[in-house]
């Protein structure tokens, strides 16, 4: 029977996307603090870090403690674990990392710290450099459903940064909006390539002006990290519902430690074609009853004189009468 081994627990793929320290903890009640770890340090030099591993389960695990390197392959930023035998990766560090344990026992509530020790070598690149550190719980394995074992981990992912000549680049390889809508929300969806040697953390917005050149809106972007050579998928929206006519929307991303900017335009159109029907139709209503008033009206003058001469010719008769009598 194959054994599998996942990378990642969702909630570790999740820490991807923040910026600050905060716990990852897999549904078998055990939490690596922090989930990300970063780490400056030039060739050849050492450095130290302590992280933590605290059992949040009812029960004493046996927990084992080892280190991989990982690659991201889709636009969600999932780390994908592989063995660095396997396959030569330009930002693989798992080799440069000692941990201080390899298995620890917590007793329920319980909290260990590991000491982390990043060993660099003379030769390593400029750039970023990245491992994880993966906490096993002794009885996380599962079957799946074609039979195989799974086990399922939570852990650090260590960004190492290598000072120096480092290129820093990115592009934005799709920005669209729906070209035609009859109301808002208006959706937006963008991928950006990082071309960089590190991973960048872009901070973008979507600024949206009408068909005058006013500004309409200026949406910010979840700012989430881009691995060297990766895609990230962006999402954001409008949340206007009344909107009208031809807007621009441009989309600008500042990433890297110069703030070089990324930017894409897309136009798009908003008509609420059924509301301006039906305002035509009740327009057009209240014209004719106007016009049909007034020709009512009209109607009414111009026979009046008729009325008033044959009254006029009544009251003749009944004195002719009178003065026959």
């Amino acid at each position: 029977m194959k054994k599998i081994i996942l990378p990642l627990v969702l909630l570790i793929a999740s820490t991807l996307t923040t910026n600050h320290t905060a716990i990852a903890q897999s549904a078998l009640g055990v939490s690596a603090i922090p989930p990300r770890l970063e780490i400056s340090i030039k060739p050849g030099q050492t450095k130290t870090e302590v992280i933590k591993v605290r059992n949040d389960s009812n029960v004493e695990q046996v927990i084992s403690t080892n280190v991989k390197d990982f690659i991201v392959v889709d636009d969600s930023g999932t780390p994908l674990q592989i063995d660095s035998k396997e396959i030569s990766n330009r930002w693989a560090a798992s080799s440069w990392i000692q941990v201080s344990s390899s298995q620890l026992k917590l007793k329920p509530g319980e909290t260990k710290s590991l000491s982390v020790t990043v060993i660099v070598p003379e030769n390593a690149l400029p750039g970023g450099h990245y491992a994880m550190i993966l906490h096993s719980p002794s009885n996380s394995t599962v079957l799946s459903q074609t039979g195989a074992v799974i086990q399922t981990n939570v852990g650090t992912l260590v960004y190492i940064t290598i000072p120096g000549n480092i290129n820093e680049s990115a592009v934005i390889k799709n920005f669209s909006a729906p070209n035609f809508s009859e109301y808002g929300p208006i959706p937006f969806t963008a991928t950006i390539s990082n071309l960089s040697d590190i991973h960048i953390a872009p901070q973008a917005f979507i600024s949206v002006t009408n068909f005058l050149g006013l500004n309409t809106a200026n949406i910010p972007v979840n700012t989430i990290n881009i691995f060297p050579y990766t895609s990230r998928e962006f999402t954001a929206s409008l949340n206007r519902q009344l909107l009208l006519g031809r807007f621009k929307a441009q989309l600008n991303a500042t990433y890297g430690t110069a703030g070089q900017i990324a930017s894409a335009t897309i136009f798009f159109w908003v008509i609420p074609y059924k509301l301006i029907i039906t305002l035509i139709a009740i327009l057009v209503i209240i014209v004719l009853m106007i016009k049909l008033k007034k020709m009512s009206k009209d109607e009414m003058e111009q026979s009046s004189p008729k009325i008033i001469e044959l009254e006029q010719e009544l009251e003749t008769l009944k004195k002719k009468y009178k003065d026959r009598n």
